[in-house]
C-alpha cells in the first residue's frame, strides 16, 4: 500500500506542474519560456487519510552543458514510518529534452528508477526510453540491479509525436499546446510500457470547480485522465489546483483501488 501511495503521489506531483506559473493564468492562460523555468525547485508533501507527510516529492529543471538540452528530475521519497515499511524507497524520473526551433521540447530519453531495500538487500529496478523521431521509433530497456533484462522497439504511429510526462508538462507550461482557460482541453501524445496513448488535460469551468470541496473556488482547477490500469485507480482521474498567485499548490489522485484518494500539497518552492 505504501509503495502504491508513493508511486501515485510522484505522478500527481508531476501533473501539479502542468500549468503556467503566472497569476494571469486564472482567466486567460499564460506561457512561460523554457529558459525562465530553469532553476525551479518544488517540494511537496503527500498525505493519505490522517497520515501526514507520508512521503515527499521534489521537482527540478536544469540546463546541461550542451546547447538547448535540458534535464528534468522528479524524485519521490518515503518518510518516517512509511520509509521503514517501504524499505527506504526512492522513486526517480529523469528526462533529457531538446529545445527545437519552434519553441517546443522533444524527448531525447526518459528514465524511471526505483531503489529500495528488501530482505536486507538493496534492489534497483529501472526502465529507459529513448526517442528517435527520425527513425520513428521508441526504444525501451528494462533493467535489474543495473543490468539490462529486456529490450524492445515500438514504431511511432504516423502523425504523432509522443513525449514523456516531464517533457509534456514543460511544453504545456510554455504554451506549446495552447493557452489555459476555463473549459479548455488538451490531448498530449505520450508513451508508456503499454504503448502509445494520450494524457487528457481539462481546465474545469467555474461551476465544475465549485463542486470540488478540497479546492478553493478561485484560481484554476485542472482535471487529468489517463489509463486507470497505469496506477491501479478505478477512474484514472487526477486533479490539481493553480492558486491566484500562480502556484500549483494542491492535487488529488482519485479512487486508488482499495484505498481512496491521495492528496498532495506544496510546502516549498525555490526559483
Amino acid at each position: 500500500m505504501i509503495c502504491r501511495v508513493v508511486s501515485l503521489g510522484v505522478f500527481a506531483l508531476t501533473l501539479f506542474s502542468f500549468v503556467p506559473f503566472c497569476s494571469e493564468a486564472q482567466e486567460v492562460g499564460a506561457e512561460k519560456e523554457i529558459q525562465q523555468m530553469v532553476g525551479e525547485n518544488y517540494l511537496y508533501s503527500i498525505d493519505f487519510l490522517f497520515f501526514k507527510r507520508l512521503a515527499e516529492g521534489e521537482l527540478r529543471l536544469s540546463e546541461t552543458d550542451q546547447p538547448n538540452i535540458y534535464r528534468a528530475e522528479l524524485i519521490g521519497r518515503t518518510l518516517g514510518v512509511a520509509s521503514w515499511l517501504s524499505g527506504d524507497r526512492t522513486q526517480t524520473y529523469t528526462s533529457v529534452m531538446k529545445l527545437t526551433p519552434d519553441g517546443s521540447l522533444r524527448s531525447i530519453e526518459h528514465t524511471s528508477r526505483i531503489v529500495k531495500r528488501k530482505w536486507g538487500k538493496w534492489r534497483d529496478r529501472g526502465r529507459h526510453h529513448r526517442y528517435d523521431y527520425t527513425q520513428g521509433i521508441v526504444f525501451e530497456e528494462k533493467s535489474k540491479e543495473g543490468v539490462v533484462s529486456s529490450r524492445k522497439e515500438r514504431k511511432i504511429p504516423e502523425g504523432r509525436q509522443p513525449v514523456d510526462m516531464l517533457t509534456a508538462f514543460y511544453n504545456l507550461r510554455a504554451g506549446v499546446y495552447g493557452r489555459l482557460a476555463h473549459g479548455s482541453q488538451f490531448l498530449i501524445p505520450t508513451y508508456s510500457g503499454k504503448g502509445f496513448s494520450d494524457i487528457t488535460v481539462t481546465v474545469l469551468t467555474v461551476a465544475q470547480q465549485a463542486k470540488q470541496d478540497f479546492f478553493p473556488t478561485h484560481g484554476l482547477l485542472l482535471s487529468v485522465t489517463l489509463d486507470p490500469e497505469v496506477f491501479d485507480t478505478d477512474s484514472g482521474n487526477l486533479y490539481f489546483w493553480l492558486s491566484d498567485a500562480g502556484f500549483p499548490e494542491r492535487g488529488i489522485v482519485e479512487d486508488i483501488i482499495g484505498m481512496g484518494d491521495v492528496r498532495g500539497t506544496l510546502v516549498k518552492e525555490e526559483l
